[in-house]
């Protein structure tokens, strides 16, 4: 396995992860990974009524333990790199883009994924989402709203699983990439006139959905827009999932071009060989 860095997993920092710290670094350790970023949900304003059960908000974590958490194994293993990261949900609201702008000016994090997990305050993970929804639409305005919300808050160094909705679709037959590349193509060419790293997220394959987020045609296109920054994460809840699929996604991304895939450290890019 060339690609030696899983850049997003969870620990029970998240509320969707019962994982340890010691249990994640050492399972990545002993696979012979080089190093891993943690990535905790910091979700701000997650709707209480999409968080079942739950009373409050629970993606929400102490920033000063999360990060102290992480120094202090990093210290213990000084063969193996931890990463400090964090997973922001991206909102279309001016104030969950400042409270990320916030997060980010008062902690260090080595790297910042933006991602979006909600469709007008909704989570397509639950079922009911999908009821009555005619599918092609909720994938344009999940675009949509990513390419909103690029423009709204852009300080973060990776774009976490593009398509992101499409591993809770009722029928996935039904989607064809093809279809939203003009969206798709505006998204891509503002990650790459940014610098934004577009993540490879193997989560879908483990889970059984049998595709990455994004989809293998959306990579295609993305280096064929000139897009060469990526990164690879297993977005790993449990030591099972770390690093799935890498081999596979390694072969693939060398089969379309790339030729080198980054990590971040002090939000700086480090490019390495596949």
């Amino acid at each position: 396995m060339s690609i030696s860095y899983d850049t997003h997993m969870h620990t029970s920092f998240s509320p969707d992860s019962n994982a340890t710290l010691d249990e994640q670094v050492n399972t990545a350790c002993s696979m012979g990974l080089r190093g891993i970023c943690i990535t905790d949900h910091m979700d701000y304003d997650f709707p209480v009524d999409q968080c079942q059960g739950y009373d409050t908000n629970p993606f929400i974590f102490d920033e000063k333990k999360y990060l102290d958490s992480i120094n202090n194994i990093s210290d213990k293993m000084p063969n193996f790199e931890v990463l400090k990261g964090v997973e922001i949900g991206l909102q279309t609201d001016p104030s969950v883009a400042n409270k990320n702008k916030q997060l980010i000016i008062n902690n260090f994090f080595d790297e910042v994924i933006g991602s979006i997990h909600l469709i007008d305050k909704k989570d397509p993970y639950y079922p009911d989402f999908w009821k009555g929804t005619d599918q092609k639409s909720v994938l344009k305005k999940y675009f949509e709203i990513t390419l909103e919300n690029l423009k709204l808050f852009s300080d973060i160094n990776i774009l976490g699983h593009l398509d992101y909705a499409t591993r809770y679709m009722p029928d996935i037959n039904e989607y064809e990439p093809k279809d939203y590349f003009e969206i798709t193509d505006a998204i891509m060419e503002f990650l790459i006139g940014h610098e934004i790293a577009l993540e490879i997220n193997t989560s879908g394959l483990k889970k059984g959905y049998g595709l990455t987020n994004p989809h293998p045609e959306l990579i295609k296109r993305y280096y064929e827009l000139g897009g060469r920054l990526i990164s690879t994460g297993s977005d790993a809840h449990s030591p099972d999932a770390i690093a799935y699929g890498f081999e596979t996604i390694n072969e693939n991304l060398i089969s379309y071009g790339f030729r080198e895939y980054v990590i971040y450290k002090s939000r700086k890019p480090i490019l390495l060989p596949l």
